[in-house]
């Protein structure tokens, strides 16, 4: 009986019943299509960090998954500390900048030299690692859907790049430039985003991040063995 009289309530007003019908249908479109959003953008960001090679990331308090909107309140110092602990190979400070004209993009300022030394360099399809305060290395997605070859003038950032180098992408970030230089440029001089290291050996990984929680407590220390597992949707606040 209650059956029937809901289904004649439905059939007496259709087109009320069809629009409260699509308003759920779009709220719950806009819900999955939210969801599934972030969960590719988490995983991709995740498979380009482990990318890097690194074993271990070090962030702020309270640090994001989503990199490029951390900041960079960590004093470039703390590296040396990072590089005297036992295990650690190699620590390799970067400074993260969001930028959102033209695009959204993400670009890492590093020091080549400790980079190569955490990641073992890029596979440079063309051109070469950095040598000046104004060289930007693309990665080859980039390259295609900007039309960017090597020798090309690249503005970002409101300053003009010299683009000496194309490498396979997988390594963190599409668009790389020497630190010091973004530094000045967004006033964030002497400061970091986040700190890569490299452990002696992977078994190490753990002993070296309980070293860090104890010399920078409160700080984000995180494995990057785990960084999907971490970012899998079923455990998205964890990331965020």
């Amino acid at each position: 009986m209650m059956g029937e009289l809901v289904v004649r309530n439905l059939l007496h007003r259709p087109l009320r019943t069809l629009i409260g019908v699509m308003a759920v249908a779009v709220e719950v479109a806009l819900v999955v299509l939210i969801v599934g959003l972030t969960s590719g953008l988490l995983q991709e960001t995740a498979k380009r960090i482990q990318g890097i090679g690194a074993d271990i990331m070090v962030q702020p308090p309270a640090a994001s998954i989503f990199l490029g909107f951390s900041g960079s309140p960590m004093p470039i110092k703390i590296g040396s500390r990072l590089s005297e602990m036992r295990y650690v190979q190699a620590v390799a400070p970067a400074l993260l900048q969001f930028n959102s004209s033209g695009g959204v993009e993400v670009i890492y300022g590093i020091d080549p030299e400790s980079f190569r030394a955490v990641s073992g360099g890029f596979a440079f399809l063309q051109g070469h690692d950095m040598e000046g305060p104004d060289d930007l290395l693309v990665d080859d997605w980039q390259a295609r859907a900007k039309n960017v070859k090597v020798g090309d003038t690249y503005s970002v950032l409101n300053h003009d790049w010299h683009v000496v180098g194309i490498f396979e992408h997988g390594k963190g970030a599409r668009l790389f430039v020497p630190i010091i230089t973004l530094q000045e440029l967004v006033g964030a001089r002497d400061k970091a985003s986040i700190f890569f290291l490299k452990c002696t050996r992977p078994e190490h990984t753990e002993d070296v991040m309980e070293e860090i929680r104890g010399v920078l407590p409160g700080y984000t220390v995180r494995p990057l063995k785990d960084l999907l597992a971490l970012c899998d949707i079923a455990r998205l606040p964890y990331c965020l």
